[in-house]
């Protein structure tokens, strides 16, 4: 085998795996998990979820209304694509800053008359 031959398969056998990996990174549905469990007290510190978190994220509305109905100790867990995740993620965690640090949660609200605690994260 000529010297050009061998520096061919070896390029083959080292780009292919590379190439495999790059169309399926590109293909692969990347998400974000938002964990939300209603609560049966309120946390030492919390932030109240408004209409105007609302209209900058309205899959935060339909999460809350879903969520409305479970019984304190209840959670639900919602898959949000990677960039409104990353996007809520930012924005509740600042809130959350500004209220001071939930205790067992990352996040720690109250929406209505009810208390929740939630943690978002890549599956």
């Amino acid at each position: 085998m000529k010297k050009k031959h061998v520096v061919m398969v070896l390029l083959i056998l080292i780009l292919a795996p590379v190439a495999f990996l790059l169309l399926t990174l590109a293909t692969w549905d990347l998400a974000m998990s938002f964990q939300v469990m209603k609560l049966s007290s309120p946390p030492k510190s919390y932030f109240e979820i408004t209409a105007e978190d609302f209209q900058k994220f309205p899959v935060l509305k339909d999460i809350m209304e879903d969520l409305e109905s479970l019984p304190p100790g209840e959670g639900m867990s919602y898959e949000l694509d990677l960039k409104t995740g990353n996007e809520l993620a930012d924005y509740l965690l600042k809130k959350q800053s500004e209220a001071g640090t939930c205790s067992s949660y990352t996040l720690c609200f109250k929406y209505g008359n009810e208390y929740y605690g939630a943690d978002i994260a890549t599956p």
